[in-house]
């Protein structure tokens, strides 16, 4: 059934992608230092572009300055190496729901650079109206940058926390919704947590080759903050197979050490830069061990995404976006499918603001559907 749900939906975000549209996580601080603007990494910020995808890769470090050594007081003399991100949420409302007027959604900070020719890290500390505005640790990384084919990381983040293709990342997201493959916690194996859960976790990534991309990881369940009893392994490849168009593969295999849960997940994704337009799409099959029973319970889900950039000069202004999200619960006897429509209008390089309009498709029965419109404004500096 997914695979012909596929079959049927691309060629309309491929039409959607060339046809119709044509005629976080920026961090500030790098554009200062480096003097560009933040097009020079982003196709639109924060989704980043074949040099964004380097400049991450490389520990936040262009090719030449792989081997420039760094001590700590150049490293805060060149510039103040924090950022910050707020966001306005003046409207949200869901069709079951009330009408909120988040004045303030979300405050964050965001510490991130290279230090001396081998180490880097980031730092990112974040307080949402959700939380009452308590501040927490978002996500954190330490990098030892040995080589461009191998790199070691140290992270409370996601699986993908070392990957910089944008759809398999949250951090890349150019919308008020999770693409929801990377949001669903299918059978609750994994601690509750989904591929974008904030996790422990310790591995190695690079590129043995220009167009090869690599990431191998050992993790803990999500969110346990003391990484009891890890088991999880995790690894992933992305292939370009020619400039702009790559494919990809992953899976997660663990086991949750409190009820006794194993769990796998194995998926495959893509992304394909057309011009101004990108399209990306994952597909993911979720297998679970049932809680105090025999057997599993499979789900599957998959996840496509158009977004067409337009620009003034090498700037971004409107960027159109349209996502389908079909997944499976319970065993796959429950189906979701899900649009979600997104017009963002770039004020400047770092100030945008968008609407976006959700609704569920289609949904099990006896559930009701629903449906959610939301105005946001992001300012980075």
């Amino acid at each position: 059934m997914y695979l012909k749900k596929v079959a049927l939906v691309m060629p309309i975000f491929v039409l959607l992608s060339v046809s119709l549209f044509n005629p976080v996580y920026a961090i500030p601080a790098f554009a200062r230092l480096h003097g560009v603007p933040c097009a020079n990494c982003h196709t639109a910020w924060p989704q980043l572009n074949e040099t964004g995808r380097e400049f991450k890769e490389s520990g936040y470090r262009f090719p030449d300055e792989l081997d420039e050594e760094k001590t700590l007081s150049e490293f805060f003399e060149e510039t103040f190496p924090i950022s910050g991100v707020i966001v306005a949420r003046p409207f949200d409302k869901k069709e079951n729901g009330d009408h909120k007027i988040r004045a303030l959604h979300e405050a964050e900070i965001l510490v991130a650079g290279a230090l001396g020719s081998k180490w880097s890290g980031s730092f990112e500390i974040e307080a949402e109206d959700e939380t009452d505005f308590k501040p927490e640790v978002a996500g954190a990384t330490l990098n030892y940058n040995y080589l461009p084919a191998l790199n070691v990381q140290f992270a409370w983040g996601s699986y993908m926390e070392s990957d910089a293709y944008g759809f398999l990342g949250d951090k890349f997201r150019l919308t008020r919704g999770h693409v929801k493959l990377i949001d669903e916690a299918f059978g609750k194996a994994d601690g509750e947590g989904s591929l974008r859960s904030t996790r422990q976790s310790v591995g190695i990534y690079g590129r043995p080759v220009k167009n090869l991309f690599y990431n191998l990881g050992y993790s803990g369940i999500a969110s346990d903050a003391e990484g009891e009893d890890a088991s999880n392994l995790h690894a992933r490849i992305a292939y370009d197979i020619k400039p702009g168009i790559m494919l990809g593969a992953f899976t997660i295999n663990g086991e949750n050490s409190t009820t006794d849960q194993g769990f796998m997940r194995n998926g495959i994704d893509f992304q394909a830069d057309i011009g101004n337009a990108r399209i990306q799409g994952a597909y993911l099959k979720a297998e679970d061990d049932i809680l105090d029973g025999i057997g599993t319970e499979e789900n599957n889900i998959f996840s496509l995404q158009s977004m067409y950039v337009f620009k003034q000069g090498k700037h971004p202004t409107w960027v159109p976006l349209v996502r389908y999200d079909s997944y499976e619960r319970n065993d796959g006897l429950d189906v979701y499918d899900e649009l979600t429509f997104n017009l963002t209008y770039y004020f400047s390089q770092n100030v945008k603001g968008y609407f976006e309009y959700w609704k569920q498709l289609d949904v099990p029965d006896g559930e009701t559907e629903n449906s959610r419109i939301t105005f946001q404004i992001a300012l980075a500096f």
